[in-house]
């Protein structure tokens, strides 16, 4: 379940560098594993959802919709994870087990390039 909340609140609570955005679904593969915690409203309805993730010891929070928040996330290099990515969904060959390790892999190997 999908908490609602706003984004003064989502500013507030996370340290500027940490918070992170990116286009309507231009990472719905990559992050298709991970669960949204939060979503926001705006005067036309739904702006975005939020990711909470983990890594190196630090949480970061994806913010991903019509209208996300936070530091911009390079569309190039986000092309091309989300491009990985898709590949990855749509082998045929592989199990479960084998994919959500694939993407947790290429989700890390995301966060240190958006980190840098």
């Amino acid at each position: 379940m999908r908490l609602k909340t706003t984004k003064r609140q989502i500013k507030k609570n996370t340290h500027p560098d940490n918070l992170l955005s990116v286009g309507y679904c231009d990472l719905q593969y990559l992050l298709r594993f991970e669960k949204p915690f939060a979503y926001s409203m705006g005067v036309n309805g739904w702006a975005c959802d939020y990711y909470e993730i983990e890594f190196d010891n630090q949480t970061y929070i994806i913010s991903t919709g019509y209208n996300p928040i936070g530091n911009r996330i390079d569309y190039d290099l986000a092309k091309n994870f989300e491009k990985i990515a898709r590949s990855y969904a749509r082998s045929k060959y592989t199990t479960y087990e084998k994919r959500k390790k694939g993407y947790d892999r290429l989700l890390n190997k995301f966060m240190e390039e958006v980190t840098k």
